[in-house]
């Protein structure tokens, strides 16, 4: 990651295909299914660190995780050092079809904002 101060803007994985170690810990992975009925409930699994974990102790955690369809906020979990694991399950309806992808947004309070998109298709 080339970005000298992680606290400003938002973090994204740089390259796709090899990631680093700081973003491995850092990425919100969002699991979801690809296509959902309009209206109806799905569940949505969002997970930092899933492939190696990120602290979590008082001094360096994740403080929330974020969930958007697009640009349209749906959710946010507040998590707290050393008792919560940085994850949150979601149960959530999108309405119509002009959703592209879910969006997720984790807060790193040592190392700032961290971003990751998965695509969906919300059927009639």
């Amino acid at each position: 990651m080339s970005k000298t101060n992680l606290q400003v803007g938002v973090n994204r994985r740089a390259d796709p295909k090899n990631a680093s170690e700081l973003e491995t810990k850092h990425i919100p992975v969002i699991q979801a299914p690809e296509v959902v009925r309009a209206g109806e409930p799905f569940e949505v699994r969002i997970e930092v660190g899933k492939a190696l974990p990120h602290p979590n102790e008082p001094d360096h955690f994740i403080e929330f995780v974020e969930l958007y369809a697009d640009d349209t906020y749906l959710a946010r979990v507040s998590l707290t050092a050393g008792t919560t694991c940085p994850e949150a399950v979601l149960r959530v309806a999108l309405g119509h079809g002009d959703f592209r992808e879910l969006r997720a947004f984790a807060r790193c309070n040592q190392h700032g904002m961290w971003a990751s998109a998965r695509p969906i298709s919300v059927k009639g």
